[in-house]
């Protein structure tokens, strides 16, 4: 009886970082990868930043959407600030009248 209350915990911690599980801010994303990174390195902003823009790519059916941290104001600091933001990848303006994240993000699963 361990063992099955064991491996049922592993497999729920599996799928709780699996990419397509909703609820993924875009902030929250970038924090994951600059918190933990790969295999427990973590990564610097910019890299960060580009996983998820793939990511969003790779779910938006390979097209461009800006990424809105605009719900993280130390996030939205970095993607202004070129210093941290050196890819030059496009965020969602501070002042957009748009809906701040932070609800469940539609991700269509085919």
């Amino acid at each position: 009886m361990r063992y099955v209350i064991l491996s049922s915990l592993f497999l729920l911690a599996s799928c709780s970082s699996a990419p397509w599980v909703t609820g993924h801010t875009d902030s929250k994303c970038i924090r994951e990868q600059m918190l933990s990174g790969a295999q427990g390195n973590p990564r610097p902003f910019a890299t960060a930043a580009s996983l998820c823009a793939a990511a969003i790519r790779h779910d938006n059916g390979g097209h461009d959407r800006p990424l809105d941290v605009r719900d993280d104001t130390t996030l939205q600091a970095m993607a202004e600030n070129p210093d941290f933001n050196t890819t030059g990848l496009a965020f969602v303006p501070r002042d957009s009248k748009t809906r701040i994240p932070g609800g469940i993000r539609n991700i269509n699963i085919d």
